[in-house]
């Protein structure tokens, strides 16, 4: 069985054992092939540990394939989903911008230093050790200028990149019927991209989605690209 056909290898989970649920197959009298998912501890430990043991593969993958559908027809799915985009860009800013105060602060502070070295050395009253602290200062305050534009860099393509609700709607709306014509290695990425994790509790008989938002970023950016060559085509 090559790996791309198991939709959700690496991504499915026995909540009950909190271990991986792997790919498996049996093939049946006339080459009919039999797919399921197998919890890794069961299969470690004996089947008696463990209440999931082993699921079909057809029905819980066309479980997340529906959730992820969703996405372009349920509002509620979408701006739940927009919300916590929204929370992860905000932790990345202020984490930023914690960062940048930082760097700002010690770039004064080694501004600061290195004029008063500039005037030692112009005066005459210094030493070899002084021209050295400067040129160690002045390599420092060069790394430090660097980081900050390229925080200020992230800053703004992080606010350019900001998802609206109707700009993701309109790119996911065309998810359904390109998902029809997707090789199982483009639907592979897709879940990747869009799922961080599904746990399935065989003794409860449920499974939970984890989505992963910033996903939902590339993903609608590569469906407006698509959407826009199609009306130029």
């Amino acid at each position: 069985m090559h790996g791309f056909t198991a939709l959700l290898k690496g991504l499915l989970r026995c909540a009950p054992c909190d271990c991986a649920m792997t790919p498996s197959h049996t093939t049946h009298k006339g080459g009919l092939r039999y797919r399921y998912y197998t919890c890794v501890h069961a299969q470690k430990n004996g089947w008696q540990n463990c209440p999931s043991k082993s699921i079909p593969a057809q029905p819980i993958e066309q479980l997340v394939v529906e959730q992820i559908q969703r996405l372009g027809s349920d509002p509620q799915v979408l701006e739940n989903m927009l919300t916590q985009v929204r929370q992860q860009d905000d932790a990345r800013v202020a984490e930023w911008e914690g960062e940048r105060v930082g760097l700002e602060r010690d770039l004064l502070r080694g501004q600061s230093e290195v004029h008063k070295l500039l005037a030692e050395v112009g005066s005459g009253a210094t030493s070899g050790g002084a021209v050295t602290r400067l040129a160690e200062l002045q390599a420092r305050l060069a790394q430090i200028e660097q980081r900050l534009a390229r925080l200020r860099g992230q800053m703004d393509a992080l606010q350019q990149e900001r998802l609206d609700q109707a700009a993701v709607t309109k790119a996911l709306s065309g998810l359904l019927p390109a998902w029809e014509t997707m090789t199982p290695g483009e639907k592979a990425r897709v879940l990747r991209l869009l799922v961080e994790r599904v746990d399935y509790d065989g003794q409860q008989g449920k499974a939970a989605i984890t989505f992963q938002p910033l996903g939902l970023k590339t993903l609608a950016g590569e469906m407006l690209g698509r959407h826009n060559e199609e009306q130029s085509a």
